[in-house]
């Protein structure tokens, strides 16, 4: 018995602080929504409309030839945030783009971009 009461008053004289449970926190796609766990493949190109994938420390593909006024998505699928910034004169650049979200615009003239976060990451825009 004397245990027992020795137990109890010694539990809630502890210090230990008891946190509630994390919470799980969604990702906000920037621009238009794109499933960020489909394959290459799934994510097929169209006259009008292509997409990046940020992977690995990568653009992919790093060169992409459009036409003017074609849509262009850029989808992190790497587990650190990215951005994409025009390079040359920073005339263009999304906001940080974390693990799973996506970011798009349209094409208006051919540009070189790269990640400002992680400067060794480069791409570029070929108007055909």
């Amino acid at each position: 018995m004397i245990l027992l009461l020795t137990l109890a008053v010694l539990n809630s004289c502890s210090d230990e602080k008891k946190e509630p449970p994390p919470t799980a926190v969604g990702h906000e796609s920037i621009g238009e929504s794109i499933d960020p766990t489909q394959t290459d493949s799934a994510l097929r190109n169209t006259d009008t409309y292509h997409t990046v994938v940020i992977r690995q420390m990568e653009f992919s593909p790093a060169e992409l030839k459009v036409n003017k006024g074609d849509t262009i998505a850029w989808i992190n699928q790497d587990i650190t945030e990215h951005d994409i910034t025009e390079l040359n004169e920073e005339k263009w650049s999304s906001s940080k783009l974390p693990a799973g979200a996506s970011w798009s615009m349209v094409v208006s003239e051919g540009a070189d971009y790269y990640c400002s976060i992680h400067v060794v990451m480069k791409g570029k825009l070929i108007i055909e």
